[in-house]
């Protein structure tokens, strides 16, 4: 048994592959050349060997079709969970706790360096 790999004869896309007897005899829009792993679609042949796709315009497409769906279908999107929302408002205040704190350092230093000096904020 071998692979064949079978194309679009018009487009030159990859279709699919099958396996096949070893004597089988190669068709128009097939090889027994495989494309290579990490190839991105549209993978097309050239005659002698499959090409990929740039990865960011393969992404690009990808994203679009994804928008496009989730503007047809609204319901489908993604929803934040109630565990997730709770954990978001937990993150705020933690860092407004941290932002609270920071200001209270500052205050507590300067207040420490006013008695340590003999002055105030009236300057006595």
């Amino acid at each position: 048994m071998k692979a064949i790999y079978l194309y679009d004869t018009t487009s030159r896309e990859f279709q699919s592959s099958k396996l096949v007897d070893d004597n089988y005899v190669v068709q128009a829009g097939e090889t027994e050349i495989n494309p290579d792993n990490g190839l991105y679609e549209p993978v097309t042949w050239n005659g002698t060997t499959w090409i990929g796709t740039d990865k960011a315009v393969w992404q690009a497409a990808q994203d679009a079709a994804n928008q496009a769906y989730l503007k047809e279908h609204p319901e489908e999107a993604p929803q934040t969970t109630a565990e997730q929302q709770a954990l978001t408002a937990l993150a705020q205040q933690i860092a407004d706790n941290d932002n609270n704190t920071q200001t209270y350092l500052q205050s507590l230093a300067q207040s420490v360096t006013a008695l340590a000096t003999g002055t105030t904020k009236n300057g006595r």
